[in-house]
């Protein structure tokens, strides 16, 4: 069987066998100091039906790499804030989106106006934190997907402040239910769907709570620690599977969910002062990043804890005034 090789020389093309008796190859230190290797972008081939073929090829890889065209999504909590960012980032790259909501008249909502921008949205009405209404999300999602999914995004999650030691066990358990078992829970249920697909991408929506001490948010940042040890956890249990597990961490985001507790002056200007990049996260600069975790484009990327933050988690002691 005869290899071709590409020579040091320009538009040469050799149909030797390099394993035949009678190929001696002629090297030596100059030939080797002249010699320089053709990228393979660069590389042409004489037919103009191959040049066709490899660029048509090349354009497929590039376009398939960023786009998720044919695949399916189940996103969490989609109808306000991060997650519908999520639903519309995810969406407008071609995935056909799942997305749950406590609130039928706001999924409604929601659902013509993602139809009128051309998304394929489907919702149903669901509270994570009940086990039964996960069962039946899932198989919904199961039903619509033809038992296939390729994205899950765990994004809803919520936020008790106070001290410590004030917490009641009503309180504990509600927090602990939605923002850790719920999210444990679905991965469990979604797994044969995710692994079915042949392609599966798992995205949590953690915090920075989860890595450094913030006021009041001792539960909060404990589930999302628990988040965050899970991630890694699915990333090496799941990889057998090609199953990738990856989380997102953001500080305070422009939402419907912190604004009351920004809406004091005085708390928004410490909150500045601790983010190098001095302002507030928007929604579509976390779904940015959760996309981007569920393209082919990152297939390599998992077990990570990505902080969408503003730089807050790595600022130490960097005065302003000095």
């Amino acid at each position: 069987m005869k290899q071709a090789l590409i020579s040091p020389s320009p538009g040469l093309i050799h149909t030797q066998n390099p394993f035949s008796s009678s190929f001696k190859p002629q090297l030596n230190t100059h030939s080797i100091l002249f010699f320089k290797p053709i990228a393979s972008s660069s590389l042409q081939y004489r037919s103009p039906i191959l040049n066709q073929i490899r660029t048509m090829a090349l354009s497929n890889i590039k376009s398939n790499r960023w786009s998720l065209q044919g695949m399916t999504a189940l996103v969490t909590g989609g109808t306000r804030g991060i997650g519908r960012a999520i639903v519309e980032e995810v969406g407008g790259l071609g995935a056909r989106v799942h997305t749950c909501s406590r609130n039928e008249n706001e999924l409604d909502k929601a659902l013509v106006d993602w139809k009128s921008l051309g998304f394929e949205v489907s919702g149903s009405i669901c509270d994570v934190s009940i086990a039964a209404q996960r069962q039946s999300l899932m198989e919904t999602v199961s039903s619509l997907f033809d038992c296939k999914l390729n994205i899950l995004i765990n994004n809803v999650g919520t936020n008790i402040r106070k001290p410590m030691v004030d917490f009641t066990a009503e309180e504990v358990s509600t927090l602990l239910a939605t923002n850790f078992e719920s999210v444990f829970n679905l991965c469990q249920l979604a797994y044969p769907l995710l692994k079915t697909s042949g392609s599966g991408s798992v995205v949590f929506t953690s915090s920075v709570s989860g890595f450094v001490s913030l006021k009041s948010m001792s539960l909060q940042g404990a589930t999302k620690g628990a988040i965050n040890q899970l991630t890694r956890n699915l990333a090496c249990e799941w990889a057998k599977d090609n199953i990738r597990s990856n989380a997102v961490a953001p500080w305070y985001i422009r939402t419907s969910m912190v604004e009351q507790v920004l809406s004091s002056k005085e708390y928004l200007e410490e909150v500045y002062s601790r983010t190098p990049l001095g302002r507030l996260g928007d929604p579509t600069e976390v779904s940015s990043l959760v996309a981007f975790l569920c393209l082919p484009a990152s297939s390599y990327i998992t077990g990570q804890i990505i902080c969408v933050d503003g730089g807050m988690s790595v600022n130490g002691f960097y005065p302003t005034n000095y």
